[in-house]
């Protein structure tokens, strides 16, 4: 397929949009403890903590963390948390059985969340996002330590998977998807960008779908975990086989 065929572009476009309606919200948040789920599902505290941790981990790992946090303090209480020094924020992570890959950044950056979630928030991380603009929330996002674009953007992309919040459509347009590896490599191998690189990425999905370009992050990071892996696809099982066009697929 050459670049730049809208009509195969629309075809993915619709295929991609059509696997989304029917994912599950439970393989977003994928967890090594099924007590994990629940938590990261009903406790916006709990799910800010992983979205701001995830970088360079499993997400089984990530998302299971917080609730290894809870088994080690005996608690997720904001305030309680809020008044451990960056000291005893590593020592607690030196303790977990899980960890996040940047495990000197993560005090800091557990250090920043909380701080908002109490001083900005009354202690309630869903204040966070409820009654915000996505553009807000993913400054608030970006202000915390380690946190950079694309996992703001996820965050703003994932919250509306977690809670029942709806920004405003006015804004979708500016809310793009998080290039990662999943991401990057699926949309290269669908013919629909031009490298596996974040700017390729992200000027495929707003090529794609520019009414709302994140639309697209939630099936494409599945696919690219349960089908289009980086050795040894599954291409007859993946849902996009009929209008791939399987590029550098050995």
């Amino acid at each position: 397929m050459e670049m730049g065929n809208t009509g195969h572009y629309s075809e993915i476009t619709k295929a991609l949009l059509e696997f989304g309606k029917i994912q599950e919200p439970a393989e977003l948040f994928p967890v090594m403890v099924p007590e994990a789920s629940r938590l990261v599902a009903t406790n916006p505290y709990a799910f800010a903590m992983a979205t701001c941790l995830d970088r360079g981990t499993k997400a089984e790992l990530i998302w299971t963390i917080p609730y290894d946090i809870k088994n080690h303090l005996g608690h997720l209480d904001p305030s309680r948390i809020n008044k451990m020094s960056i000291k005893e924020l590593e020592e607690m992570f030196s303790r977990l059985p899980r960890k996040p890959r940047y495990v000197n950044d993560a005090p800091r950056t557990i250090k920043d969340l909380t701080r908002i979630v109490v001083e900005e928030c009354d202690g309630d991380a869903f204040r966070m996002w409820t009654g915000k603009y996505a553009a807000d929330v993913k400054r608030t996002f970006i202000s915390i330590h380690g946190v950079g674009e694309g996992i703001a953007s996820m965050a703003v992309l994932l919250i509306e998977k977690a809670f029942p919040i709806r920004f405003k459509d006015h804004e979708r347009p500016r809310m793009n998807i998080k290039a990662d590896v999943n991401t990057m490599r699926v949309l290269y191998r669908l013919g629909v960008s031009d490298g596996e690189d974040e700017k390729s990425a992200l000027e495929a999905a707003l090529r794609m779908n520019p009414e709302w370009p994140g639309e697209l992050d939630a099936p494409l990071w599945v696919i690219g975990r349960k089908w289009c892996v980086a050795r040894e696809p599954d291409c007859p099982q993946c849902p996009m086989s009929t209008v791939c066009n399987k590029r550098a697929i050995q």
